[in-house]
């Protein structure tokens, strides 16, 4: 890139619904509804018939059992599918258990349920996402060759109404052209599953079975910002020399709040910054008795039982953090190693652009002062939540009113195109 990126702008949801688009999470359950009997036939799987406490037989799919009360059988309420990822992560396990029971037979029920709950939910939002069309509209807005987009989005809006080169922008959960590339979910459980549970079977090995879908349910938030480094150093991307970030459209909902932890501290001054040591610890350390215990105690409580997080034992949760800072190490490790094998290919393809060798190589940006924040509110709930997150992380921010107030601060950057 020849002209240096100063400006990062962050894409969501909200800027497809603003370009007119029903990507809103009720139309997703819309979809789910009117398309679920045809889901299922594709995957050759049937409805449950379960018999409620007034006699009547109701007929359920494997998301309802396994997401909402199978005592009650019923469609998931508005509350579920208003913060769908979310709600992801809402699994109670006791609930479960005792539904199936803990002999071999009910095990196994329980274990293809929550399976086929999974399939039915990656095949449904998969398809709902395939079905939003955009179609090409001139919307006179010509983002500036200064500006890299992270979109959080799964559309080619940017690309068809806005004209962004493909070299300029970023679909941090995947794009919906790929739909094996889609990421979505909860990021409250990110710790593989504690295979000891599974070992000693009954109902510890139920709690397993919702411990393994937590886990593939969580979007990998490290995982993704790891890869995001990666796409931002090709992509010529200098952290030290970005001066303002746009918010349009995104929610920073909790979620997603790991990415703005991680970006805010990208884009300030890194003088006065304690980083944080990762505990990590040797493999053998690890899987010592003590902290096996520790982890499994941990899974019982939050997962079982569903307790809050603070009010688990401290030597619980630093446990679990080890073992999952230990997993997260390995998983960077095998990126880089992808990485710098694709840059290797590109290398002997010649599409690596190298410096002569009497050029002079430019040293490091050094940051005298942090980014600011520009952040687009949609009503005043979403204000309130979204200066207290910014505060929270210590950003320096302004809030606007609308994504248009924030497109004409961008306006020095923005060309309108002609009709013709």
């Amino acid at each position: 890139m020849h002209t240096p990126i100063d400006t990062i702008i962050i894409i969501g949801n909200g800027f497809d619904i603003w370009q007119g688009m029903n990507t809103s999470y009720s139309s997703f359950k819309q979809y789910y509804y009117s398309h679920i009997d045809e889901i299922l036939r594709q995957l050759h799987l049937k409805k449950h018939s379960i018999i409620d406490d007034s006699g009547h037989e109701i007929q359920i799919s494997d998301v309802e059992l396994v997401y909402g009360n199978p005592f009650d059988p019923e469609p998931l309420p508005d509350e579920f599918w208003g913060s769908f990822e979310t709600s992801l992560s809402d699994v109670d396990a006791e609930m479960l258990n005792l539904f199936f029971g803990k002999d071999r037979s009910g095990l196994k029920r329980m274990r293809r349920c929550i399976k086929n709950a999974r399939k039915i939910l990656q095949k449904a939002f998969c398809g709902w996402i395939a079905s939003i069309q955009v179609d090409p509209v001139n919307t006179r807005y010509r983002f500036g060759d200064n500006c890299y987009i992270i979109n959080f989005n799964y559309t080619d809006t940017l690309r068809k109404r806005f004209g962004v080169d493909e070299d300029h922008e970023y679909h941090i959960h995947g794009e919906a052209t790929d739909g094996d590339s889609l990421i979505f979910g909860h990021a409250s459980h990110p710790m593989e599953p504690e295979y000891a549970l599974h070992r000693f079977g009954g109902r510890f090995r139920g709690l397993y079975y919702v411990d393994e879908l937590l886990y593939e349910t969580d979007k990998h938030v490290r995982d993704n910002i790891q890869l995001l480094c990666m796409n931002l150093a090709v992509s010529g991307v200098d952290a030290n020399k970005v001066t303002d970030v746009y918010i349009l459209g995104q929610s920073m909902s909790p979620p997603d709040l790991e990415y703005y932890v991680f970006l805010n501290e990208a884009f300030s001054v890194h003088n006065d910054r304690n980083d944080e040591v990762l505990e990590c610890g040797a493999s053998d350390e690890l899987d010592s008795l003590e902290e096996m215990a520790n982890r499994i105690h941990y899974v019982i409580e939050h997962v079982g039982y569903q307790t809050d997080e603070e009010e688990i034992a401290e030597e619980c949760r630093s446990s679990i953090m080890r073992r999952y800072n230990e997993e997260q190490h390995l998983r960077n490790v095998r990126l880089e190693k992808r990485f710098m094998r694709a840059i290797s290919i590109y290398e002997k393809l010649h599409f690596w652009r190298k410096k002569k060798t009497t050029e002079k190589e430019e040293l490091p940006a050094t940051r005298t002062q942090n980014a600011t924040w520009h952040v687009a509110y949609h009503g005043e709930k979403d204000r309130i939540w979204k200066e207290h997150v910014a505060k929270e992380l210590g950003m320096q921010f302004t809030v606007h009113p609308s994504i248009e107030e924030c497109l004409e601060m961008l306006s020095v950057r923005t060309c309108p195109i002609n009709n013709s």
